[in-house]
């Protein structure tokens, strides 16, 4: 052991315990510190009053963007249901033209009905002959 170690142990750098002072404050300084102390605060409240106002500022900022981007997309979307509903449609439009166009393919056995005589087309049928053309009946 070193002689520094020894030194705690032989007592010879002790000092004595003194009590502490107790300070005599005075009113007045205690006044003038509080005051202080308000005015550091208000300070302070005003700095993060500003900082809020500021955050508030940049939110509504984001916010309004936001909405912004919103009404776009949205804008956007309605434009493209209207797209597809116009081209539903003429795609509606267009199938209704064909079927109305298209002929109509008479069944097999009807056409056998037909060549063995048992049904008769309309035009040469004896009971749809019109004798009298004013008279409905």
């Amino acid at each position: 052991m070193t002689l520094t170690a020894y030194l705690p142990r032989l007592g010879l750098f002790e000092r004595p315990v003194r009590k502490p002072r107790h300070p005599q404050h005075r009113a007045v300084d205690e006044v003038e510190r509080q005051q202080f102390l308000r005015a550091g605060a208000d300070l302070l409240i005003k700095t993060l009053r500003i900082q809020l106002d500021d955050a508030e500022a940049r939110h509504a900022e984001v916010v309004a963007r936001i909405d912004e981007r919103h009404g776009e997309i949205v804008r956007g979307l309605e434009e493209q249901v209207a797209e597809l509903e116009r081209r539903l449609g003429i795609a509606c439009q267009a199938n209704a033209a064909a079927d109305m166009t298209q002929e109509i393919e008479i069944p097999r056995d009807l056409r056998e009905r037909f060549a063995a005589g048992q049904v008769v087309r309309l035009d040469v049928s004896p009971l749809a002959a019109v004798t009298d053309p004013g008279r409905t009946h």
